[in-house]
């Protein structure tokens, strides 16, 4: 599979720290919803740095999670977290999924949290694989993008747009697709999986909440890489630096986020 094209490294483990806490609770959402407390162990896809791991293994006492990821930094970063809270029901896994036949059956439950938007070219593959690591009846839980479209903000603003415009373009350029959430349904149930639920998560954010801080983030770590590639002008993003200062005086100002797709499927 391909390699996580947002860069293993450590800016990216703070960032993706600042990330999680601003979808800590639509994560802890979507392990309820999808029982994953039930589950005797899980795996944990694409578990970068952790995060997602560790609210598994709290939400989830009675479970073995194990920590399925590729990179050796996010690998290591994990097992010292693991070392330092003397957490009991992790294990840490370094491989690409595509690469674990013997596991067949193995897993009650399975997560993953904005991985399966980067595997594009092999989402079918990677989507059986899943269901062959699974147990019959096992479920599987993705939390995805449905779309980045649906970025807005008030008072409306042209570099905005553009940086989400280049956002989707960052995507597509490396293999990826922000917008999986529209058929990842219809991939899944192709893979023998049976849909339980889909919902949708996001929405207005004003000035100072942890999703206008998130896409905050978001254009300071990647908008200069953005300019670099051609993808958003200098214009622009000079005029969404100096607008995102403005927009943190206006008392009314807001932003509408992205549309996430948390998906609850099981095993037939």
């Amino acid at each position: 599979m391909e390699d996580y094209f947002l860069g293993v490294h450590q800016k990216e483990v703070e960032r993706l720290h600042r990330q999680h806490l601003a979808w800590q609770p639509a994560t802890r959402q979507l392990i309820q919803t999808a029982n994953l407390p039930s589950c005797k162990n899980i795996l944990d896809i694409g578990c970068g740095p952790g995060f997602t791991t560790f609210e598994l293994a709290t939400a989830c006492p009675a479970s073995q999670i194990t920590a399925l990821d590729k990179a050796t930094l996010y690998q290591e970063y994990l097992n010292s977290k693991i070392a330092q809270n003397k957490t009991q029901n992790i294990s840490t896994l370094q491989a690409d999924l595509l690469d674990l036949p013997q596991q067949a059956g193995l897993y009650e439950g399975a997560f993953c949290r904005w991985v399966l938007a980067f595997l594009i070219a092999d989402l079918p593959a990677v989507l059986s694989s899943i269901y062959q690591k699974l147990a019959p009846g096992g479920v599987f839980a993705a939390m995805e993008y449905l779309t980045l479209d649906s970025f807005t903000t008030s008072p409306p603003n042209t570099s905005f747009d553009a940086h989400t415009k280049a956002w989707n373009a960052f995507y597509l350029n490396h293999g990826g697709d922000a917008r999986i959430g529209t058929y990842l349904p219809q991939l899944l149930t192709e893979a023998g999986f049976v849909i339980e639920s889909n919902t949708c998560v996001g929405g207005m954010a004003p000035v100072q909440h942890r999703w206008w801080h998130w896409w905050k983030d978001a254009f300071h770590d990647f908008a200069p890489t953005f300019v670099e590639q051609g993808l958003l002008s200098q214009a622009d993003f000079d005029g969404l630096a100096a607008y995102w200062k403005q927009q943190a005086t206006m008392e009314n100002s807001f932003i509408y986020t992205a549309v996430i797709s948390q998906i609850v499927a099981r095993k037939s």
